[in-house]
């Protein structure tokens, strides 16, 4: 029998959930797509896809945790209608083929159920080049691409992808926000998300030990955005119920504003700024992230308790 949360998890992070789709709702515009004028595409034009292809994944993601509800459905149409029914990524794959790796959004919306067979195609033929494997990036992120092409049905589970910081349970108290990213992401794909265990036994052992002191690292630094990731982690590895590994999603829903926005980390979003945004969209661009992965960390939560 899955074991229960605590009535407080449980009744925080339904409030939760319903101040940040109250906060989803307002601020869908801000996640629009600019329109690129030019044939080429650089990492800047690449980089306006991130909170889209993250609201994908969270709304998939919510969807997923059983939450029905038809603004889910409402903001999936309006993310495909922001990609032009598939137009725009394959403009942009076509142009760029080392940009593979934002596959991830159409992941999400396949998953939504819409599609494509253009960009099924255009993507049936980069999985199969040589420059899949040779695209210079991060392991996490090798292995990001690769399960959202298991996704699309373009490769096999991507459960023994090599040089994973996580499969070698290295000293513990050397955290960091790169290692966090790279130990939470892993864990993300590797379980695809909580519906798979994590081959390695060991490794689970490893995680659900240290889990606990890593979030309170995190949490201490005021890093809510990691916290709330590290929640997910918990919940992927069927651990939310302990107390001490949701300590990261009672952190960020400790600070959610009375809009349901959770504020992100001192500098979140800067990379994302451009010359004439409004201070309503860099103050969107500063908690969006925060926002979405504590979103995530709450519904998984109340997807692995009996309540």
């Amino acid at each position: 029998m899955t074991p229960r949360l605590s009535p407080g998890t449980a009744g925080i992070a339904r409030r939760g959930l319903l101040l940040g789709m109250a906060w989803l709702n307002e601020n869908l515009q801000h996640f629009a797509v600019r329109t690129v004028t030019s044939q080429r595409f650089d990492k800047h034009h690449v980089a306006q896809l991130k909170p889209l292809t993250e609201l994908a994944l969270t709304v998939w993601m919510l969807k997923r945790c059983g939450l029905e509800l038809p603004v889910l459905d409402a903001t999936a149409s309006w993310i495909w209608q922001q990609c032009e029914h598939g137009r725009k990524l394959v403009a942009l794959l076509l142009a760029r083929h080392d940009f593979l790796p934002c596959c991830a959004l159409y992941a999400s919306l396949r998953q939504l159920g819409f599609r494509d067979p253009a960009l099924d195609r255009v993507l049936r033929l980069l999985a199969r080049a040589d420059i899949e494997a040779a695209l210079p990036l991060q392991p996490w992120s090798r292995l990001a691409m690769r399960y959202n092409l298991w996704q699309l049905g373009l490769t096999k589970w991507p459960g023994q992808e090599g040089g994973l910081y996580i499969a070698t349970r290295p000293e513990p108290w050397v955290v960091s926000g790169e290692v966090a990213y790279a130990i939470t992401h892993e864990v993300f794909y590797l379980t695809d998300f909580g519906a798979r265990e994590l081959e390695d036994v060991c490794v689970t052992d490893y995680l659900r030990a240290w889990l606990p002191y890593w979030t309170r690292a995190f949490v201490d630094a005021n890093d809510n955005d990691l916290a709330a990731e590290l929640a997910m982690v918990a919940a992927c590895l069927q651990a939310s119920h302990d107390p001490a590994s949701t300590q990261g999603l009672h952190s960020a829903l400790a600070v959610q504003r009375e809009d349901g926005a959770v504020p992100g980390p001192d500098g979140a979003g800067s990379f994302l700024f451009a010359e004439g945004d409004t201070a309503a969209h860099r103050d969107f661009l500063g908690c969006y992230h925060t926002t979405l992965v504590t979103l995530m960390a709450a519904a998984m939560t109340l997807r692995n308790s009996t309540i």
